[in-house]
């Protein structure tokens, strides 16, 4: 929710950087009043979304608590083009330490940590991606569902979500299903043998779950039936190298 909020208000921000215009008294460029207060409310609006997101009095919540009181929103001596880069990239700041937080490991019953079945780093790497192309919201929360999933132990949901993932990339490497992914995109066999895998192995044992009626009994999966985390890092590190 934070992020999507904080995501909200950069672009707003970055829509005023073509706002600026040179007064016909000065060759220093300048936001009208309209723009000026909107600058203000945006400041405003990203401290309370940080503090919300990373509690109050964090690294980033303090500049833009400077920034919101400065004296430079009146017509004589407006924002300048600097300070609204500043306040982008404090925003900017704050959004990815709410992503890291919110890809940090689950703490298990003994009160160590579960390790994450998607790396936390490769999901902040797709975040950070840009592409007018695709839109990878969908599938960055398809991945941090996966590591919710599995940090409680919710085996048949990750088996799901892992195929739901398979599903949703293959456009991006200019195929229809991932079926035509596993066997027919040109990459090096290792490449291809994982794809397979995912596509053999993982969508058998999703089918299996979701598909299955009620028997007269039943074994519930293990965490090592779903573990397919190294082809899906794979997967993922090639959409990135195809989009950086």
């Amino acid at each position: 929710m934070y992020e999507s909020q904080m995501e909200h208000v950069v672009e707003e921000l970055r829509a005023l950087q073509h706002r600026f215009s040179k007064p016909l008294d000065s060759s220093i460029p300048s936001l009208d009043g309209t723009d000026r207060a909107k600058f203000k409310r945006l400041v405003i609006e990203a401290k309370s979304v940080v503090d919300a997101g990373l509690g109050r009095l964090n690294d980033f919540s303090v500049p833009l608590l400077h920034m919101q009181n400065l004296r430079g929103f009146g017509a004589w001596n407006p924002p300048t083009p600097d300070e609204l880069l500043e306040a982008i990239a404090l925003v900017e700041g704050g959004l990815n330490q709410v992503r890291r937080k919110n890809v940090q490991p689950a703490k298990m019953s003994g009160g160590s940590l579960s390790p994450l079945y998607v790396d936390a780093q490769r999901i902040l790497q797709l975040q950070t991606v840009k592409t007018p192309e695709w839109d990878l919201r969908k599938l960055v929360r398809l991945l941090q569902e996966i590591n919710l999933a599995h940090a409680n132990d919710m085996h048949m949901a990750t088996a799901m979500l892992v195929r739901a993932v398979a599903d949703h990339v293959s456009p991006i490497l200019g195929c229809r299903t991932f079926p035509e992914v596993a066997n027919n995109y040109t990459a090096p066999r290792s490449f291809s043998d994982q794809m397979k895998h995912l596509d053999g192995s993982m969508r058998k044992v999703a089918d299996m779950h979701l598909h299955q009626q009620v028997r007269k009994s039943e074994v519930l999966p293990s965490a090592t039936q779903v573990d397919f985390k190294p082809a899906l890092d794979v997967l993922l590190a090639e959409i990135l190298r195809i989009l950086q």
